[in-house]
């Protein structure tokens, strides 16, 4: 309960609870709460994002430092503003300009330094003309796109995928011609091939781990399946490892073309004009201040 009454003002008055003990005074801050609009046609975006903002009071015809707030604006919550003062504290008001036309012309100076600052930063991709979410981080965004990227280059795998086959069957009529047929391991080889490609697409979706370690992918390893436990035949054994290494060269060239393609993202910012700029609430915020009195800017 205070023994003296707020200071009489023609602006609203707020002062930020909770007091600590240690408290002396109260010192006089400008806040503004906004509601920033952000569109964008070419990102189909509409975006409504409330802030609170907070500047010392200057002394005499100063102008207010928006950009060192005397508290992390975002820390301050709606409950913490009351009406009246929650202890019984001098004002300090000697020096300070605390009038509505004061209070209206920084607060109109802030919304045109929002106009001219402010940005709404995306991730654009123009590979698949897709943009982030609000908030979304680069890799969180790379990651959904490789999926996309993925579906670009279906076709393809199923064409080496044919290609391949048909090589095989190519090696068998030779080597039956040659009475090697039942040295073949030709669903071995096969079966080698489907792991390899779902290797591929489950390596597609850990893009997060591999672009935050600066890992180069690799789908297949040199030592995946070793045909010389399985083929005896020399020539046989040559050709069938020519074959898996040209399947892992161009497995891995598709696979890095995909992951290029997702990571080609580029920073994509929307501004604001002043008319997309609304003052919710305005007024004079007094702080609670400790120990000895500052130097007021």
């Amino acid at each position: 309960m205070t023994t003296s009454p707020p200071p009489t003002l023609d602006v609203p008055q707020y002062w930020l609870a909770d007091v600590p003990d240690t408290a002396q005074a109260y010192r006089p801050a400008w806040f503004a709460e906004c509601s920033l609009k952000f569109h964008s046609l070419r990102a189909r975006l509409k975006h409504t994002d409330e802030r609170l903002f907070l500047a010392w009071v200057p002394r005499g015809e100063g102008e207010p430092d928006w950009d060192a707030p005397p508290r992390e604006p975002s820390t301050v919550q709606v409950n913490q503003l009351w009406k009246s003062p929650p202890r019984d504290l001098p004002h300090r008001q000697q020096g300070y300009l605390l009038t509505q036309t004061a209070l209206t012309r920084h607060v109109e100076e802030l919304v045109a330094r929002l106009s001219r600052r402010e940005k709404l930063r995306l991730w654009f991709n123009q590979q698949f003309d897709a943009f982030s979410e609000v908030g979304e981080s680069r890799e969180s965004f790379v990651q959904r796109l490789a999926e996309s990227a993925a579906e670009t280059i279906e076709d393809e795998l199923a064409a080496l995928t044919a290609r391949v086959n048909l090589k095989l069957m190519q090696v068998q009529s030779a080597a039956e011609r040659k009475g090697l047929g039942q040295n073949l391991p030709e669903a071995k080889l096969n079966e080698i091939l489907t792991e390899r490609r779902q290797e591929f697409f489950s390596s597609i979706t850990r893009l997060e781990a591999l672009f935050s370690s600066g890992e180069r992918l690799i789908v297949a390893a040199e030592d995946n399946q070793p045909l010389n436990s399985v083929v005896s035949d020399p020539d046989l054994h040559e050709t069938l490892l020519h074959i898996e290494a040209d399947v892992r060269r161009q497995l891995n060239a598709l696979c890095t073309r995909c992951l290029e393609t997702a990571a080609a993202c580029d920073p994509f910012e929307i501004g604001l004009q002043p008319g997309q700029i609304t003052v919710l609430r305005k007024g004079l915020l007094w702080l609670p201040e400790t120990g000895s009195p500052t130097t007021d800017r």
